[in-house]
């Protein structure tokens, strides 16, 4: 694959293909989630259609590598995502990443999921254009393909810019034949058609913080918990204190 534009079968027969399925497949999404929005789950619902996934598991983690910190806790980070999961019959939320006491490497995650399954489930890595600029050098990258395929969210104002070495990795694994992702259970990049949304969780807490309301960035029932427990506005809840409703 030269290029990194989404494969025209993908909006056209990719179902039909993706239907004939030996594995079930489960979709990955990791992140800090701080907090929760729809640029997380819109995409994500439109992945699971696209290309069949049983499931998706949201991971939150307890510190990133890219990160110093968070800004809600990992209680009230993890009681957002619930609430996002407690309607879906498709969203859950996996939370092994954040009891670690090390950062959160993608490569832990998804060797223990490989080796729980037993190798019956066709893992899919979720992640957007930015961080794809980024994955030749995550920790294990290589062990990362030998355990999922990676499924890339196209990202407004983002394209693959990096460097010949990191782009000579990446096209080992690239590809936009949906017959590689079918027939084996990792070892592929697919650039999807789906977009990320434009929007952030920086955004997000930048706008609370001014006081406006960032309602239509996210579902009503995380905007209401934030406003309960006075999230990113300098004035949170301590964890004892934490409203549950």
């Amino acid at each position: 694959m030269s290029n990194l534009e989404p494969s025209v079968s993908e909006t056209s027969n990719h179902t039909s293909q993706l239907s004939q399925a030996n594995k079930m497949r489960v979709g990955i999404l990791g992140g800090s989630f701080d907090p929760v929005h729809f640029g997380h789950v819109k995409p994500c619902q439109e992945l699971a259609k696209n290309f069949n996934l049983a499931s998706i598991l949201l991971m939150p983690c307890k510190l990133s590598p890219f990160k110093s910190s968070s800004h809600a806790s990992i209680q009230h980070r993890l009681k957002m995502l619930s609430l996002i999961a407690s309607g879906s019959s498709l969203l859950s939320v996996d939370e092994r990443e954040l009891w670690r006491d090390t950062p959160s490497y993608t490569y832990h995650s998804l060797r223990e999921l490989s080796d729980e399954t037993g190798g019956q489930v066709t893992l899919c890595w979720i992640m957007g254009m930015d961080a794809l600029n980024k994955f030749p050098d995550w920790y294990k990258s290589t062990e990362i393909m030998e355990l999922c395929h990676i499924l890339v969210l196209q990202r407004p104002g983002y394209e693959l810019n990096c460097s010949d070495q990191q782009r000579a990795w990446l096209e080992q694994y690239l590809t936009d034949d949906l017959a590689l992702l079918e027939n084996k259970t990792a070892g592929h990049i697919f650039v999807t058609a789906t977009e990320m949304l434009d929007i952030s969780s920086s955004q997000i807490r930048a706008v609370i913080a001014s006081g406006k309301q960032p309602r239509y960035m996210m579902p009503g029932a995380v905007w209401n918990y934030i406003q309960r427990n006075h999230l990113y506005t300098g004035e949170e809840f301590n964890d004892d204190r934490l409203d549950v409703k």
